[in-house]
């Protein structure tokens, strides 16, 4: 069986620094008999989530736009590659759009003891990458702190490794800085091994 391998772009840049990492992850990935897709965040019509009083179950949203894209590659992915750059030390208003529209992709299950637990409602468990692009962003605590909380309990996602690419625009930028492009692609192969 072929592994099914996405990249989800959230930056607005093509052929920049993330745009070029994410990619260089997914030919690491078709290297080992992936077949990939790539989708770019920002051509894709996403509203903000409404929070909406009701769940919009057996739908994932009420509201269909290009998160309908989002929600297939979610349901027949076997892995994933996320990329953002830094956006005021966090990521980009795309990634944070798709992220916040998961909303109900998971189930608020509540516990004897009071306290509550997001399960996923996306049976399929997958792998994960996360690329993180930063110029003058130093500290990568914020924006893994929500790529790990969509990741676990909405994406259902294992998230096995990310690449931090910093001071990316000194110099020559990340996409042509060797040791980034060879981590991404070993990233890619990591995201197709048993």
């Amino acid at each position: 069986m072929t592994v099914k391998v996405v990249g989800i772009i959230g930056s607005p840049r093509k052929g920049m620094n993330t745009d070029t990492l994410v990619s260089r992850a997914l030919e690491g990935a078709k290297s080992s008999g992936a077949d990939t897709e790539k989708i770019y965040l920002n051509d894709l019509k996403i509203l903000p989530c409404q929070a909406c009083t009701r769940f919009p179950a057996p739908d994932y949203c009420f509201f269909h736009d290009g998160m309908d894209k989002i929600y297939q590659a979610l349901l027949n992915a076997d892995a994933l590659v996320i990329g953002a750059p830094a956006y005021f030390g966090s990521m980009s208003a795309q990634l944070k759009l798709l992220i916040d529209r998961s909303n109900c992709l998971a189930e608020m299950i509540a516990l004897p003891d009071g306290k509550v637990r997001f399960i996923s409602r996306l049976e399929k468990r997958k792998k994960g990458i996360f690329i993180w692009v930063a110029n003058l962003s130093k500290n990568p605590e914020p924006a893994l702190v929500s790529i790990r909380l969509w990741s676990k309990y909405f994406a259902n996602v294992e998230l096995l490794d990310t690449l931090l690419a910093t001071e990316s625009d000194l110099g020559e930028g990340a996409r042509n800085k060797k040791e980034y492009l060879e981590q991404a692609f070993n990233l890619g192969v990591l995201l197709v091994q048993p």
